[in-house]
């Protein structure tokens, strides 16, 4: 059950990679995706967390799938809001073209009596989706109705951008539910894991990932990233990004350090952990950095919406 709040209801999936104590503090439910490690099936943020999660997959990389929601777990959680008084429910997704949920939770939403529903699609997935969604709750907060706070957050989606490095062994198509193209469509898996070879992948305003730059060596591609985000703040203004870590906190230290120029103006708004669906795709030591100008998304309200509650994370 989520904090009552005035106007509407949030209700997103775990591919935001923001933690549990971050959505409760928010006022935001959740509605895990899910990993299947062997034949135990567990749900992110909820029954396995990210440091648990690198251990166990870095050990059994061969038997994990991941699964979007299902359309009865999404209209469960509608209706539950539903019964507690929400007349208007915003459900927001990971990019369509990495997954199903979106789907799923539209079809949730014309099973859903009740309450006016819109899924939004983020058009992006970890760190770009905890962007929009941020932008979303804010705005509800701050009194704004509905369908402005939608179309703020779509805003959002659209200028906001995600550049990635997944690691050398990345499995983009791990689990039912992918779209065909998933985070990672065009990778040559088994070439990429022989050489060492990563790449920058940029996950743009329509929510496919296209691969911009190569190298085997992360300062090289971290140098590609810097420069990518400051063209980006030349043509948009001073920017404020998220970090994403898979779990190898050298790697996001060799990313940061381009980051620390007088090019450009930015201001970074918080660090994430992949959940275990993102690890699962991205691989374990996968960076990334998610981005949107500031004239959007205010630091101050970003660092509102991120702050972590110590109490509840602990």
């Amino acid at each position: 059950m989520i904090e009552s709040r005035k106007n509407f209801a949030i209700v997103c999936d775990s591919a935001c990679d923001l933690p549990l104590s971050v959505l409760e503090r928010a006022g935001v439910a959740l509605v895990p995706l899910k990993v299947r490690i062997a034949d135990e099936t567990y749900r992110d943020c909820i029954d396995i967390d990210a440091p648990d999660y690198f251990v166990s997959f870095s050990s059994r990389t061969g038997q994990v799938n991941t699964y979007s929601p299902s359309v009865e777990e999404l209209a469960d959680v509608y209706k539950s809001l539903v019964s507690q008084g929400y007349t208007q429910i915003v459900s927001v997704h990971v990019s369509s073209e990495m997954r199903d949920a979106y789907q799923n939770a539209v079809a949730a939403a014309h099973e859903t009596k009740g309450a006016r529903i819109q899924v939004m699609d983020t058009r992006g997935t970890s760190g770009k989706f905890a962007l929009v969604l941020a932008r979303l709750a804010c705005d509800r907060d701050a009194g704004f109705g509905v369908d402005e706070c939608v179309a703020r957050a779509v805003r959002v989606a659209q200028e906001s951008r995600m550049l990635v490095i997944p690691s050398a062994a990345a499995r983009p198509d791990h689990g039912i539910g992918h779209r065909s193209r998933g985070i990672l469509g065009h990778v040559t898996s088994l070439q990429r894991r022989a050489l060492g070879i990563r790449g920058v992948f940029e996950i743009n305003g329509e929510g496919q990932a296209n691969e911009l730059f190569r190298s085997s060596e992360l300062s090289r591609l971290s140098g590609f990233m810097a420069r990518t985000m400051s063209a980006y703040a030349q043509k948009m203004g001073p920017v404020i990004y998220v970090e994403v870590s898979g779990g190898v906190p050298k790697f996001l230290s060799v990313v940061e350090k381009p980051l620390d120029t007088n090019e450009f103006e930015s201001d970074c708004a918080a660090v994430l952990d992949t959940n275990p669906t993102t690890t699962s795709q991205l691989g374990v030591g996968a960076v990334g950095l998610a981005y949107v100008p500031q004239s959007l998304l205010d630091p101050a309200e970003a660092a509102s919406f991120f702050q972590v509650d110590e109490a509840l994370d602990s």
